[in-house]
C-alpha cells in the first residue's frame, strides 16, 4: 500500500516530451518506495502545490513571472522544491543557488558518477553510476546551502562539478536523474529526498530491511529454476558500447557469469558508425571512444558468445545532423498529416542501396557471428504503397545475399503478427518460410503475462517456425519493466513453446545488477 504524505508529492514537468519521461522516471521509483506522486503541468501547478509539501520541478529553465510568484509563494509557505538542470537567476536566487553556465562534457565519460558527501541526509546512496553529457552547472550561495555530491568521471576522478546542492528550501541537481545506471540507487535517492522532509513518508532502516526480505524471497524463486540447454540467451546493447564504455573485457566477463550466449550490439544506423565504416557517416562516439565493434569482437574471443552487428535500417534515429542530409535528397517520409519524420523511405531506390552497402560491408567483417537488422519497416504514420510488405521482404532478401551463410541474418520485428504486415509492411513469417533470415526476435514488450502468452500463441502456430524465434522481452523497454520474478516469469512461458530461446533489452547497470544475479542462480 502506497504511503500517504502529510500532503502529496507533486512532480512538475515544463513540456509534454523529454521532461514528462524524466516525470514518469520520478514517479515510478517513487512509487516503488510506496510514495505517492502526482505528475503535473506548469498549468496545474497552483492547484498541485496547494496540497504539496515537496515539488520535483523538471524543465524550469526560465520560469514565467507567474511561475516564480507561485514556486516563492509555495516556499515561504514551508514547500520544498528539488530542481533539475536550470539555468534560472531567479529560481536559483530563490533556492539559495547561483548558476554558472551551461557545459559540455570535455571528454568521453566526464561526468559518470556522483559522490555523496558522508553527512548527506539519511538514506542516500554513497554513489550513484550516471553518464551525463551536459550540465547546468551551479554552486551554492554562500551560507544558504551546500553541496553533497560531486561528479567523478568514470576512473573515479572528482572533476569539481557539483551533483547536488542542498539548500534549506530543497535540493538542486545540475542535470536530471536518468533511466540507467543504478535505477534502484536513484529510486532510493528519490524516496530519501522525501523523507528528508517528511520523515513519516520514508524510513531508510524501513526500506533497508523491506529491501533485503525481498531479496531473499527473490533468491528463495530463482533458485527452484531450471535451465534449458541449448537455449539461446541474447540480450540487445542499444548504446554499442558495452556496459563499461571504454572496458569491453569488464563487460564480457559479466555476460559469461550471466551465461549470456549472444549479444546485438547496436554500432550502426543509416545516420551512424560506430565502427570504421567506409559506408555510413561516423559516429561521434566512434571519434571519441573508438571502433567499437572491432573492440567488442576482440573482447568477445573466446568467450564462446556470439557478436551481432545490429544496425538500424530505415530510421535516421541517433543520425544527429545526416537527418538533414537525407531530407535533402529526398529519402525520408512524411506523416500521413504532412510532417517531417526521422524514417527513411524503403520505396526509394537510392535508400535501399546505401542500406545494403552498409549491410554487405557488415557482413565481411572478420569474427562477426551475425547482422542483426532493426526497423526493417515502414513509418506506422507515413502512406504506404500497396507492395509496401513486398518491398521490405525484397529488402530482406537482397540483405540474406550480401551477409555470408556462414553468418546469421536475425531481424527484430514487431510482435503483433499478422497487424503488422498492413501496419509496417513487416511480413515477418514468410522472411522465416521461405529461409532468408536465419531467426527473428519479436519485440513482445508487455508486462501481462496473458497477453504475452497470446503473443506466443501465434508465433508458435508452425513448430518449424517457431524454432527460428528468438523472443523478446522487454526488461527496461518503454512498453514493459520487469523485476526479476517478472522476467523468470516471461521465460517460463516462453518455454511452453518450442522456441529457440529469448533475447532481453536492454543490455543496462539494472539488467546486471538486478536481473543477472537471480537468472544465474537456476533458470539460466
Amino acid at each position: 500500500m502506497i504511503k500517504a504524505l502529510l500532503a502529496a508529492i507533486a512532480i512538475i514537468a515544463h513540456e509534454p516530451g523529454y521532461y514528462t519521461s524524466r516525470a514518469r522516471d520520478l514517479q515510478r521509483w517513487l512509487k516503488g518506495g510506496e510514495i505517492a506522486a502526482q505528475i503535473a503541468t506548469p498549468k496545474e501547478m497552483d492547484a498541485v502545490l496547494a496540497k504539496s509539501k515537496v515539488a520535483f520541478l523538471l524543465g524550469f529553465d526560465e520560469p514565467t513571472a507567474a511561475e516564480m510568484a507561485s514556486l516563492s509563494a509555495y516556499v515561504q509557505d514551508g514547500g520544498k522544491l528539488v530542481v533539475f538542470h536550470s539555468s534560472s537567476a531567479q529560481l536559483g536566487r530563490l533556492m539559495g543557488v547561483r548558476p554558472t553556465g551551461y557545459k559540455t562534457a570535455a571528454y568521453p565519460g566526464c561526468w559518470s558518477r556522483m559522490d555523496f558527501v558522508r553527512n548527506s541526509p539519511p538514506g542516500f546512496p554513497a554513489r550513484i553510476l550516471q553518464t551525463s553529457t551536459v550540465l547546468q552547472s551551479a554552486e551554492p550561495i554562500e551560507g544558504q546551502g551546500r553541496v553533497i555530491a560531486a561528479w567523478c568521471d568514470r576512473k573515479g576522478r572528482p572533476t569539481g562539478d557539483a551533483a547536488w546542492i542542498a539548500t534549506r528550501h530543497g535540493f538542486w541537481m545540475t542535470h536530471v536523474l536518468l533511466p540507467d545506471g543504478d535505477e534502484e540507487l536513484k529510486a532510493q535517492l528519490a524516496a530519501a529526498i522525501c523523507g528528508s522532509i517528511d520523515p513519516k513518508s520514508w524510513n531508510a532502516a524501513e526500506a533497508a530491511a523491506k529491501k533485503a526480505r525481498e531479496h531473499e524471497r527473490l533468491k528463495r524463486f530463482a533458485l527452484k529454476q531450471v535451465p534449458k540447454k541449448g537455449e539461446i540467451h541474447a540480450v540487445w546493447d542499444h548504446s554499442g558500447c558495452g556496459l563499461y564504455p571504454g572496458d569491453w573485457p569488464r563487460t564480457f566477463k559479466v555476460l559469461q557469469e550471466a551465461r549470456v550466449t549472444d549479444i546485438f550490439v547496436n554500432v550502426a544506423g543509416a545516420g551512424f558508425a560506430h565502427y570504421n565504416s567506409n559506408v555510413l557517416p561516423k559516429s561521434q562516439t566512434f571519434a571519441n571512444e573508438g571502433d567499437q565493434l572491432a573492440a567488442c569482437l576482440k573482447a568477445a574471443k573466446g568467450s564462446g558468445i556470439r557478436v551481432h552487428a545490429w544496425m538500424l535500417c530505415f530510421t535516421a534515429t541517433r543520425g544527429g545532423r545526416n537527418i538533414e542530409a537525407f531530407r535533402k535528397r529526398g529519402w525520408t517520409l512524411k506523416t500521413r498529416e504532412g510532417a517531417a519524420s526521422e524514417y527513411l523511405d524503403p520505396a526509394n531506390a537510392e535508400v535501399r542501396k546505401y542500406l545494403l552497402g552498409a549491410i554487405r560491408e557488415l557482413g565481411a567483417v572478420k569474427g562477426l557471428d551475425g547482422v542483426h537488422l532493426d526497423f526493417v519497416r515502414w513509418h506506422e504514420c507515413a502512406e504506404k504503397p500497396k507492395t509496401a510488405a513486398r518491398t521490405i521482404t525484397a529488402f530482406v532478401s537482397e540483405a540474406r545475399r550480401t551477409v555470408p551463410k556462414s553468418k546469421w541474418l536475425t531481424t527484430a520485428v514487431l510482435g503483433k503478427y499478422p497487424a503488422c504486415v498492413s501496419s509496417v509492411g513487416q511480413d515477418w513469417t514468410m522472411w522465416l518460410d521461405t529461409g532468408i533470415v536465419d531467426y527473428v526476435v519479436p519485440m513482445d514488450y508487455t508486462e501481462d503475462l496473458a497477453k504475452l502468452d497470446s503473443f506466443f500463441m501465434q508465433h508458435a502456430e508452425s513448430r518449424k517456425r517457431a524454432g527460428k524465434i528468438i523472443v523478446g522481452l522487454g526488461v527496461t523497454a518503454n512498453e514493459s519493466r520487469l523485476g526479476p520474478e517478472g522476467v523468470i516469469r516471461e521465460i517460463n512461458l516462453s518455454r511452453k513453446y518450442p522456441f529457440a530461446g529469448v533475447a532481453l533489452f536492454d543490455l543496462d547497470l539494472y539488467l546486471e545488477k538486478n536481473i543477472f544475479p537471480y537468472l544465474k542462480l537456476g533458470i539460466w
